[in-house]
């Protein structure tokens, strides 16, 4: 709830990208490319090209 005020998004889409954050995280610690985290995903390559910045940015602080 707290992201969700902070970030003037619902609950519900907080927990959306949060979902969606932890498939590509799945995807890339399983050493997919990109295309294929796009076609196991079914996102859009920009979102995805957003959530691996993510990850790289912060893969230390990451947990496993």
């Amino acid at each position: 709830m707290q992201v969700a005020k902070e970030t003037d998004h619902s609950p519900e889409a907080v927990g959306k990208y949060c979902q969606q954050f932890n498939k590509v995280k799945w995807c890339v610690e399983n050493e997919m490319g990109k295309e294929e985290i796009r076609i196991v995903t079914g996102m859009k390559t920009h979102l995805i090209d957003e959530y691996l910045k993510i990850i790289g940015e912060h893969k230390a602080a990451l947990p496993p």
